[in-house]
């Protein structure tokens, strides 16, 4: 996946790999095409209005930005842009374009669709809070000629570099003329980028296919074709991987351990495990009873006893995380330990809010009992296997917890409406991550601040930390951000889990990055 920017805060080292070509399977239909799962469709294809994990998936591969990220540095380098400037006081940037990129359907690239792409993703009328929070302090944008792009901050911004070389950039000519920019088929079907890939075709709840553009500016990658099938189940997609009807798979721990250790399943793939940037957590809605109270929350967490879902559920393949940053980052506050279980604290903290036990054991506040439903994705294994036991755990001290399954992108649409009273997600974040996306007070309504929890000393520290450009001392900033998280538990904060992969033997020249594999280095063995 192209080390492109993540506007969720979606969802190490190097190992080369040796592979052999005597292990590929002879009958594998196609062996220059990558097959690999989704959970669920993309909800659209536009990269301006994307919002979840699955569709920048696929986004990634047919749409390109000014710059990505260096696998080994992590360094900021030229994609669509070949070089850039910074001013000296961190106001104006300065991108030079590359020429001679041409979009999927042949027309050039220019400075035209970078301050297109712009305008649109600033748009009050686009539906992306969730990316105009990273494009607010920006002045305006002005194109010289057309290959050059300048962008004047209102005011310094650390990570301006990283978003505005990192918008995936739309075609003027395709979107500029039409009436609606949100409801219409290149959102969907009909994709137009820069990319090595180009949408070939889309089954709705089957499969994503995207092969290989032909003329791609940059070096062709070695496979043709990759195609996502939407496989929900995790057991349906391992058993699709053991048929080889998969090439790549994300296992969970129980199949990581348990289930790919066989002589015949190493024969055929190779596993890979390298720590996730991204963490799973319990959300409370902070806007209404039971979780509007601290203390009702912090005893949440108190009653959740991680340690032993880690071992158990998890078989060790997963850190506990105590707040929003990485945990192998400088971010990180490592000077708050992980709540332990401690029902005896969650019950007297429960007290102290107003809660009794009544006749039928359960706990109750002013006549009403203590009830609520956890919405969790449904298909996913960690969820489905975790939330018995925390419904177990809850209901032996008095409260009662009624699990909901739900499609994940009807899980997202009721979260954005914050139609919910408490829910299980993950965050994909950045290794040095910006916090206002999750936790302003401006994302409250129509954000992702999805609990609303909020305070005027956390958004004085967010805002400072914006334009802080000395490490250390932004560093500081965080780890009081991430104090004030820990004392008032809007998320219960769960796991940084391990990425977990499987890969066919017949890809060679694969390595492990701190941000993952690259599939574009990788070789295909075709005999």
């Amino acid at each position: 996946m192209r080390k492109g920017i993540r506007f969720h805060a979606v969802f190490y080292g190097i190992l080369a790999l040796a592979v052999s070509a005597g292990c590929m399977r002879k009958s594998h239909k196609d062996p220059e095409t990558l097959m690999m799962n989704l959970r669920t469709d993309p909800t659209t294809l536009n990269p301006v209005l994307a919002e979840d994990a699955y569709s920048g998936i696929v986004i990634s591969h047919i749409y390109e930005t000014l710059l990505e990220r260096d696998n080994e540095t992590l360094d900021m380098k030229g994609l669509l842009a070949t070089n850039w400037t910074v001013s000296p006081d961190n106001l104006v940037y300065t991108f030079y374009l590359r020429q001679g990129v041409k979009f999927h359907d042949g027309r050039p690239f220019t400075a035209k669709d970078v301050i297109f792409t712009f305008q649109k993703t600033i748009d009050e009328k686009t539906p992306n809070p969730q990316k105009k929070v990273y494009y607010q302090d920006v002045l305006y944008a002005y194109a010289p000629n057309d290959f050059i792009v300048v962008f004047v901050m209102k005011r310094p911004y650390y990570k301006s570099l990283e978003f505005l070389g990192g918008m995936e950039i739309i075609p003027e000519h395709i979107f500029g003329p039409l009436d609606n920019f949100v409801l219409n088929e290149h959102n969907m079907k009909t994709p137009i980028g820069t990319g090595p890939y180009r949408l070939g075709s889309w089954k709705t709840r089957e499969k994503v296919v995207l092969v290989r553009n032909e003329t791609y500016w940059g070096r062709l990658p070695d496979i043709k074709k990759i195609e996502y099938k939407i496989i929900e189940e995790d057991s349906v997609a391992l058993q699709a991987l053991k048929k080889q009807d998969l090439d790549k798979y994300n296992l969970n721990s129980f199949q990581w351990v348990r289930q790919t250790n066989s002589e015949k399943f190493n024969k055929t793939f190779n596993k890979f495990k390298y720590l996730a940037t991204s963490y799973n957590y319990i959300g409370y809605n902070t806007r209404k009873p039971p979780f509007d109270d601290r203390r009702v929350r912090e005893a949440m967490t108190y009653l959740v006893n991680r340690e032993k879902v880690r071992h158990t559920i998890l078989n060790d393949l997963s850190e506990i995380t105590t707040g929003n940053f990485w945990i192998n980052s400088k971010q990180y506050n490592r000077q708050l330990q992980a709540r332990e279980f401690n029902p005896e604290k969650a019950i007297a903290l429960l007290r102290s809010a107003g809660y009794v036990e009544n006749k039928e054991g359960f706990l109750e506040k002013d006549g009403k009992k203590f009830s609520f439903e956890l919405m969790i994705p449904s298909g996913a294994d960690f969820y489905r296997r975790f939330t018995p036991v925390f419904k177990e755990d809850l209901g032996r001290y008095g409260i009662e917890v009624n699990i909901r399954q739900i499609q994940f992108q009807a899980l997202i649409e009721k979260v954005n409406k914050r139609e919910f009273e408490a829910m299980m997600l993950g965050w994909s974040m950045d290794i040095d991550n910006d916090p206002y996306q999750l936790w302003h007070s401006s994302q409250v309504e129509k954000g992702h601040n999805f609990t609303g929890f909020t305070t005027p000393e956390l958004d004085y520290l967010i805002e400072l930390s914006r334009r802080e450009f000395n490490v250390d001392i932004r560093n500081r900033y965080y780890h009081r951000i991430h104090e004030i998280l820990y004392e008032n538990q809007p998320y219960t904060f769960l796991f940084t889990g391990y990425s977990l992969v499987a890969l066919q033997k017949r890809f060679k020249n694969v390595h492990v990055y701190k941000t993952g594999l690259d599939y574009r280095e990788w070789s295909v063995i075709t005999e």
